[in-house]
């Protein structure tokens, strides 16, 4: 009896022995695999409740977001935002529950929407922000080349356009159902959810063309390259527009934001924190 205790000890001290080294190897491979390829994960921001509307400021490297400021059974929201090599987020001020963010990278502005319209802020001239739209509650916005933008409760997609230094919008009547999500691709192509699911509309045309998968998507981000990239609330997908599938590129739990920085990494958010995922090797 004493030798089968003695050499239980002796196995139990080696495995206790070798947990420090094994844990130490866990964390050294703490990420996510995106495409089969190991991404380390680098936390930005931490301590905020239900992050949504990821936009990242390419020449200043700042994440844009809004989060919830209410009770968990509330919805009031605020814009935030986090600069490079910090971890604390700042609150932009002036704009009534915001919600929405879309970036034009080009000209260096970003659009806030919120429960009683769009703001402008020049983020080259650091200036405040400024109105450009009342009396329209915002969704959700897209900018490429014009900023596009969804009201609520409508769920109607609207167009901003400059005509004569006047501000006017157009309703989008070629996608005349109600939506959640609107992008375009790199080939100008259409994305646009609503309550059945995803589709697309290929440029220059009125089809609808359906994408199997989740029903329910918080985010259409395109990424650098003009390939557009869809978050579930479990996993980050991408188009495969050969075949009509979507194709599943990473898992994440209770994914809620999604961003591309400047050098095309992936930056997405959970209930808490905002995470920027870099390829690294896992040895």
């Amino acid at each position: 009896m004493k030798v089968i205790i003695i050499v239980c000890l002796i196995v139990l001290l080696k495995e206790t022995s070798s947990k420090p080294n094994d844990d130490k190897d866990n964390e050294k491979c703490e990420g996510i695999l995106v495409r089969n390829k190991f991404h380390r994960k680098h936390v930005i921001g931490m301590g905020l409740n239900r992050p949504y509307q990821l936009a990242c400021d390419h020449a200043d490297h700042k994440i844009f977001f809004s989060f919830n400021v209410g009770k968990d059974d509330e919805d009031s929201f605020e814009i935030g935002f986090i600069e490079k090599g910090h971890i604390k987020h700042k609150v932009i001020e002036g704009v009534e529950n915001g919600f929405a963010i879309a970036i034009d990278n080009k000209d260096k502005v970003v659009y806030f929407g919120g429960s009683n319209g769009i703001y402008r802020h020049h983020f080259k001239t650091n200036s405040s922000v400024t109105k450009v739209l009342s009396n329209h509650d915002i969704w959700d916005m897209f900018f490429k080349h014009h900023l596009y933008f969804i009201t609520y409760p409508q769920q109607h997609l609207y167009k901003l356009v400059h005509i004569k230094n006047e501000t006017e919008i157009e309703r989008q009547k070629h996608v005349h159902e109600n939506i959640y999500q609107f992008a375009i691709d790199g080939d100008d192509d259409m994305f646009i959810t609503n309550a059945t699911g995803l589709y697309l509309v290929k440029n220059g045309t009125t089809d609808r063309i359906f994408y199997e998968g989740p029903k329910m998507y918080r985010a259409i981000e395109i990424n650098n390259k003009g390939v557009a990239h869809f978050s579930g609330q479990n996993g980050i997908f991408v188009a495969n527009k050969k075949k009509h599938i979507l194709e599943k590129i990473a898992h994440v739990k209770n994914i809620f934001g999604l961003a591309f920085d400047s050098e095309d990494n992936i930056i997405y958010s959970d209930p808490h924190e905002i995470v920027k995922l870099v390829l690294e090797d896992c040895k």
